[in-house]
């Protein structure tokens, strides 16, 4: 077993043929101390119990993140997207309702299984989750787990909205306090590396693709299905969706039914369950001018929304469908899954303007590895 997760990171960086880079370097350096404390078992001694990493997309911060966890053993660490680390947390909720404290019994019960919690792209745009979270990771911390959290924002920014900043300044604090604060701020995205392309997002005026695009997705279903699409349903949490073909690993959307109604987060990590490969036609352009609505509390995509309440937001006539395909490309690149796509205007242009350019400049990089092949294969391993 090697003792450094330095070695370990410099061993992937070989491995993978990536180049050096000074502010990783420095990041593997911080996570080492936790690296040790783990293979020792002297979480419990730790001046801070985690680290919270932020910074610009494709700087590394999953890349380290997961490195970390794939050399700690299996059965004392947990690893999810912070969005379906919510989702099982609001399971375990309403199993345990009417139990007294059931956010105390849910941390205890991580802290006795797990020493190492990790959960990627970590961001705040509810004020129910900010307070379950904050109560959790206050009992996490307190019963010894080490945190390590990834997130494109510092900690002073988890939060957008401004009726609901001082309601989350004690988790702001709480985090700055018992958690190590490293800004990952490299000059490169390491996901605009040199790649091998490999086709599968089509738009008007692509001279390297067919001007037909449906055409070329269902050579594309065709071929990865073996079989030529058929339009039918598919049932996604109890909700009939109309799909314009499906096998047992590939499933055909159009947008309008995948991104335009009540969709949620949850409707998926459901689809990145039962299938590998996922396309979604006709996609119009999602970025608008915003201005200014007013939208109910709590009324989010879902099933489990609750109305309570209203506030002012700055809002795009696209923008709703366009955070419904954010949460869909950061489900499906964190799972490993092939994105297919048609596009009505190149992708550089699919979000110019409204309030998500800060959210999908992590779209827009996540979508150009995808169409590599280096993630393709990569696909086919997991």
């Amino acid at each position: 077993m090697q003792k450094d997760f330095i070695d370990i990171y410099q061993q992937a960086l070989s491995r993978n043929g990536y180049q050096q880079d000074p502010q990783q370097r420095l990041l593997a350096e911080a996570l080492n101390q936790f690296y040790q404390a783990l293979q020792s078992g002297a979480s419990h001694k730790q001046p801070t119990q985690g680290i919270y990493i932020w910074g610009p997309v494709g700087r590394g911060k999953t890349f380290l993140m997961d490195l970390l966890f794939a050399h700690i053993a299996e059965a004392t660490s947990l690893r999810y997207h912070f969005h379906r680390f919510m989702a099982q947390i609001h399971q375990q909720l309403r199993e345990l309702q009417g139990k007294s404290d059931p956010l105390e019994l849910i941390a205890k019960k991580l802290a006795r299984q797990y020493r190492l919690i990790c959960f990627d792209e970590f961001f705040l745009n509810d004020i129910a989750d900010a307070m379950i979270l904050g109560k959790l990771i206050k009992g996490l911390l307190k019963h010894g787990v080490i945190l390590i959290t990834t997130s494109n924002r510092p900690p002073e920014n988890l939060c957008k909205d401004p009726l609901f900043e001082d309601r989350v300044k004690p988790i702001i604090a709480m985090i700055n306090q018992q958690m190590q604060i490293f800004n990952l701020a490299g000059d490169t995205d390491h996901r605009l590396r040199s790649l091998t392309p490999a086709p599968c997002i089509f738009y008007p005026g692509d001279q390297h693709q067919s001007s037909d695009m449906d055409q070329q997705l269902t050579q594309l279903y065709t071929h990865i299905s073996q079989a030529a699409p058929c339009s039918d349903e598919v049932a996604v949490l109890q909700r009939p969706i109309p799909v314009r073909g499906m096998s047992a690993d590939c499933i055909w959307f159009d947008f309008e039914h995948i991104c335009m109604g009540a969709r949620s987060q949850m409707d998926y990590i459901d689809l990145a369950n039962r299938f590998k490969h996922i396309f979604v036609s006709q996609i119009p352009r999602l970025g608008s001018h915003s201005r200014e609505q007013i939208k109910a509390r709590g009324t989010e995509d879902g099933i489990e929304a609750v109305k309570a309440g209203e506030r002012q937001v700055l809002l795009g006539s696209m923008d709703d469908p366009a955070r419904r395909f954010i949460s869909l490309v950061d489900e499906l690149y964190d799972r490993n899954i092939n994105l297919f796509l048609s596009l009505e205007v190149p992708l550089e242009e699919l979000y110019g303007e409204g309030s998500l350019i800060f959210e999908f400049a992590r779209t827009y990089s996540r979508l150009t590895e995808m169409q590599s092949l280096e993630y393709q294969q990569s696909t086919s391993m997991t």
